[in-house]
């Protein structure tokens, strides 16, 4: 527990550093992309601070989507995170409206390039940490740091576009609007399911999953957990994996189970993955 705490912690340091580097920058260089970013970033950086809290005060082991373990009180704090996202997409849509944009500073490329390294490091670094000791909240945050330097790779081609056409980093603050408001609501939607949920775990969907992760290669299945809301499940899968595999190799491997799964099982909505080693 001490090591991941201390994982974290390192974790949420490079995340606001990035994120005051992103917002900097973009004031800067008159990239108002990389400043909503830095926004983005900022959310995840808020969703390690609630799981650190968790770790401290909850009762059960905590993680990134269940930060002070699993009563209602804590999904509902969890409601009201994603309500905030989701106001703070709106609020960033208003400002962005009586913005005035300029060509971006072709200087900007270096900085992307620094933030962006810094990302892919801290998530590979947690993933390795988070196999040794078989953290999910390490596996929960190097996910987010992982998708977060994706998202700053796509902006920076918005964000170098505007070094010519200001209109384009326009578009670059829309598309991490989006993903704003995206994050808040599957927070939210994520959290009504676990509130109103029950735990079902049908042994016929067990089987099925269990035979469709046997035919991947380097994986093992470990265990599943259900939970059934209305006419449709919510599935989080245990699987062991190979000590040496890369985030972008997990990535890989978790889009192409979640794509047979819902090929097989119409009913199940929605799918995360606890990540143990082999």
């Amino acid at each position: 527990m001490k090591n991941e705490r201390k994982s974290l912690v390192f974790s949420m340091f490079i995340n606001l550093t990035v994120s005051i580097l992103k917002i900097i920058g973009g004031l800067l260089l008159n990239s108002y992309t990389l400043i909503t970013t830095g926004y983005y970033t900022l959310c995840d950086f808020s969703e390690e601070v609630l799981a650190f809290i968790g770790s401290l005060i909850g009762h059960k082991r905590a993680n990134k989507k269940h930060p002070f373990g699993f009563g209602k009180t804590e999904y509902i704090a969890q409601i009201l995170v994603g309500v905030i996202f989701i106001f703070l997409a709106i609020y960033i849509f208003i400002k962005s409206l009586y913005l005035e944009y300029a060509q971006t500073n072709p200087i900007i490329t270096f900085g992307i390039l620094s933030v962006t390294l810094m990302q892919f490091l801290n998530s590979n670094y947690l993933l390795q940490i988070g196999k040794d000791i078989h953290s999910q909240m390490l596996f929960a945050s190097c996910h987010s740091s992982y998708y977060d330097a994706l998202i700053t790779i796509i902006s920076s081609l918005f964000i170098l576009l505007s070094v010519w056409i200001s209109f384009f980093d326009y578009l670059g603050v829309l598309l991490i609007i989006i993903l704003i408001f995206y994050k808040g609501l599957r927070i939210i939607f994520d959290n009504i399911i676990l509130i109103n949920g029950q735990n079902d775990n049908s042994d016929k969907i067990t089987n099925k999953i269990k035979k469709i992760v046997k035919k991947t290669k380097d994986v093992t299945f470990s265990s599943l957990s259900l939970v059934n809301v209305k006419n449709y499940y919510c599935a989080t899968i245990e699987i062991g994996v190979e000590d040496a595999l890369t985030m972008g190799e997990l990535l890989r491997l978790e889009f192409y189970l979640r794509k047979q799964i819902h090929q097989s099982i119409k009913t199940i909505k929605t799918i995360d993955f606890e990540i143990l080693k082999n």
